[in-house]
């Protein structure tokens, strides 16, 4: 759904009724979706309240709490004279919408596999630099709580999604014992996404035995206390094993193979 600029008439627009549920959120999905995937360009107008209302088959009320919805996070802004514009959403949302960007567009969208990819290098951000900090600022107490997790892990091989609440604890104690608190919070988006994006978290997490082999590598550069050993041997082991896992779900990612990765609420 490609719309017009600011300064274009909207007449020729087509949009599909939403269908009844949970309405707001059904329109924000909508809007979200075409945003993210570039089908309604930065910049365009969305056409006036009243004929956006019908198109969608809902009342003007709930059409403006949608919208209103979609200008907190960055995706719209109201200007006095134009109207609704579409606002640069890689230049106004935040990090916490992560998530968020991807139940927006299916396998095969543009950004799709981008999200993914932008994800798994998160993770592997943070969890080389939050070891580098911690390998020289940890207590005893931090490598206690470290084991503990990993015994746990364990456990939960048949679970991703259990598994990958347990790889945010664990990674929640390195962040406490890099002492860095922006660590702590960041950290706080990369949970969120699991939990938003479970059918994701699942895929990610196929073979969670491949996943527990970098907790013995933690644990001897903890000992070593050697933040030069974080920064080369994670990310060595996280770009490893995410090329293989891109490879192994090319498909999916691609939407050129059936996924219950498209099954988006």
């Amino acid at each position: 759904m490609n719309l017009p600029d600011a300064n274009t008439p909207s007449e020729s627009l087509t949009f599909a009724p939403i269908a009844r549920g949970s309405v707001v959120d059904a329109v924000v999905a909508r809007l979200r979706s075409d945003i993210v995937a570039g089908r309604i360009e930065a910049g365009s107008r969305l056409p006036a309240e009243r004929e956006l209302a019908a198109a969608f088959g809902v009342n003007r009320l709930t059409l403006r709490s949608a919208l209103a919805q979609l200008e907190a996070i960055g995706f719209l802004q109201t200007k006095h004279g134009l109207g609704t514009v579409v606002l640069p959403w890689r230049e106004r949302v935040g990090l916490e919408h992560l998530g968020t960007l991807a139940r927006s567009v299916s396998p095969g969208d543009g950004p799709w596999e981008e999200v993914v990819r932008a994800m798994l290098e998160l993770r592997s951000m943070l969890a080389s630099e939050g070891l580098a900090l911690a390998a020289e600022r940890h207590a005893p107490a931090h490598l206690a709580a470290l084991r503990v997790i990993i015994e746990e892990q364990k456990t939960k091989v048949n679970d991703p999604l259990a598994f990958a609440r347990g790889e945010v604890e664990f990674q929640r104690v390195i962040a406490r014992a890099s002492k860095n608190v922006a660590l702590e919070l960041v950290l706080n988006n990369l949970a969120r996404f699991f939990e938003e994006v479970p059918a994701l978290t699942e895929l990610l997490y196929d073979r969670i035995e491949d996943s527990l082999q970098i907790y013995p590598i933690v644990i001897l550069i903890l000992e070593a206390r050697s933040a030069s050993q974080a920064r080369l041997l994670v990310p060595a082991f996280f770009a490893a094993s995410d090329e293989s896992w891109l490879l192994r779900h090319r498909e999916a990612l691609t939407g050129s193979a059936p996924s219950k990765l498209q099954e988006r609420p």
